[in-house]
This record gives C-alpha cells, sequence and structure tokens, in this order.
C-alpha cells in the first residue's frame, strides 16, 4: 500500500492569498478613511481662510482724487472724493460706515448727514452724489460710485502741510485708509497728494 504523503504547500499559498487579500482590504478601507478626513479638513480650512479673506479685504476703494476745497485762505475747510467698491468687493452700506479723522494731535469720529450735501455741516460727513444709474439707497453697489463730502472738526484745522488721516471703516470688511497732505499752496479747490 501507498503511504498517504501530507503535502501542504498549496493549502500554505492559499492562506497567503487570503492574508494579501485581508490587508488590501484593510489598507483600502484605512485610505479611505484618511482621504475622507484630509477632504473634510481641506473643505474647513477653505471655509476658514474664504471667511478670513472677506472680514480682510477692503471692498471700499478710492475712486480718482482726494481734493481739499478752502473757503478761507491758507485753510481747507471741506474735503471731496469718490468711494467705490473694489473687484468682486461684496455691496457696503456707506451709511453705516464710521469715518474717523486723525492728525499727530486730534482724533475725532464724524457723524453721517443724511442730507445729499456738499456742506454736512462741522464734524459730519455726506453723500453729495451718485453716479449715473445708482440706485437711490446707500447701499453701494458694484459699478457704483458715490461722492463723499467731508468737513473736518475745528478741533482738527487743516492748514497748509498738514497730514491727515481719514479712516472709513464699514460694517464688514477691513477698513479703507486715506492719508493725505495739505500742499503749501491752498487753492479754492486743491488736489491733495
Amino acid at each position: 500500500m501507498r503511504k498517504m504523503r501530507k503535502n501542504e504547500d498549496a493549502f500554505t499559498g492559499l492562506e497567503a492569498a487570503i492574508v494579501l487579500i485581508a490587508f488590501v482590504v484593510v489598507a483600502a478601507v484605512f485610505s479611505y478613511v484618511v482621504l475622507g478626513a484630509g477632504f473634510f479638513t481641506t473643505q474647513k480650512s477653505q471655509e476658514v481662510v474664504h471667511s478670513g479673506v472677506t472680514q480682510a479685504a477692503s471692498n471700499i476703494v478710492v475712486k480718482g482724487e482726494v481734493y481739499g476745497i478752502s473757503t478761507t485762505p491758507g485753510e481747507v475747510n471741506k474735503l471731496r472724493f469718490d468711494v467705490g467698491l473694489a473687484a468682486g468687493g461684496l455691496p457696503v452700506d456707506i451709511a453705516r460706515s464710521t469715518l474717523v479723522m486723525s492728525t499727530k494731535e486730534n482724533v475725532s469720529t464724524l457723524s453721517y448727514n443724511s442730507e445729499t450735501t456738499d456742506s454736512p455741516g462741522a464734524n459730519n460727513w455726506s453723500i453729495s452724489g451718485k453716479s449715473t444709474g445708482a440706485s437711490d439707497d446707500t447701499l453701494l453697489q458694484s459699478d457704483e460710485t458715490f461722492t463723499i463730502y467731508v468737513q473736518p472738526p475745528t478741533s482738527i484745522p487743516l492748514y497748509n502741510r498738514t497730514t491727515f488721516n481719514l479712516e472709513i471703516k464699514p460694517e464688514v470688511g477691513a477698513s479703507l485708509g486715506i492719508q493725505r497732505t495739505i500742499p503749501a499752496g491752498v487753492t479754492n479747490v486743491t488736489l491733495l497728494y
């Protein structure tokens, strides 16, 4: 009779194949979990960056130049400039913005005068005009330009060679800083640099 010999070579190969398949399945599940967590983290970071850019980027820009208007020789009594939205900027309600004027000696918060006027009164500012096609509200939208008049307070006289800062702080987003110097020669309408 023949003796039966145990040959386990094929069984060992089958065990190795099962173990290999188990490792592949576990690795696939693990990579799916890691990729899902990575995608979730990336999405959250993108939201945070987008929110930060929205808060940090100034939506308002000065369109053109800043002019000083003088009714008293050697002193600028009012400021005139145009504002609009930066490219891709979100609409801003200008009436809800805060304007702060400062020099080396004084700081003053200006009040909004809701009348459409070129003379808002001391320590006030107003919207005196809007671009053609602009809506009747104070919401500054894309392709709109508002003309702003600022009348500084008596505590901040703007004489020759005076440097001042005017900061426009909208409700949302970064503020817009305007720094100008009154030139040595002041005329009725002077370009400020």
